[in-house]
């Protein structure tokens, strides 16, 4: 009830009001301020480029690019080192079974074989070594890799058929 007598009130005195009041200056000159002044603002917000924050993407690229680094690193020393070790490989066996051999024939001195023969087996020699600096240049060559097993087998074979004993050749 209080609200309705309320309400009435209100209404009485709004009725009661004149309804030609008019501002004691113009206001139309600060709505167009106002109005201008929003439009430019928006303009200038619309044609400013929006800050990125790039740190974190930076932080981010440079997590990639070190671990993409690290990779590639470490897999090009393991591809050099599997390379490697197959030279590697090759000349331990070959200097293995060799050194067995003159043991096995009782270490002669290989200074003390005849010319032709001394002949071929330094020319085996500087062979297997010039293929030995081929394949440390190119250690991917197969080619290279297959001639530097025959060789060291044909130095083998020379040695072999040199100092076997004459009984086993029977």
């Amino acid at each position: 009830m209080n609200k309705l007598i309320a309400e009435q009130n209100l209404q009485a005195k709004i009725d009661g009001l004149s309804h030609n009041i008019k501002p004691e200056r113009d206001l139309w000159a600060g709505i167009e301020h106002a109005i201008e002044h929003n439009s430019q603002q928006h303009v200038a917000n619309d044609a400013k480029p929006k800050r990125v924050n790039v740190a974190p993407y930076a932080w981010a690229a440079s997590i990639v690019v070190a671990v993409l680094l690290t990779w590639n690193i470490n897999g090009n020393k393991e591809m050099q080192i599997a390379q490697l070790s197959a030279v590697e490989v090759l000349q331990q066996q070959y200097s293995q079974e060799k050194n067995s051999m003159l043991v096995s024939f009782g270490e002669p001195d290989l200074s003390q074989l005849p010319a032709d023969i001394q002949k071929q087996f330094n020319e085996l020699q500087s062979a297997r070594t010039s293929l030995e600096t081929a394949l440390a240049d190119d250690p991917n060559n197969k080619d290279l890799l297959n001639l530097l097993k025959w060789t060291q087998k044909q130095e083998l074979n020379l040695l072999e058929q040199l100092f076997s004993p004459k009984w086993q050749t029977i």
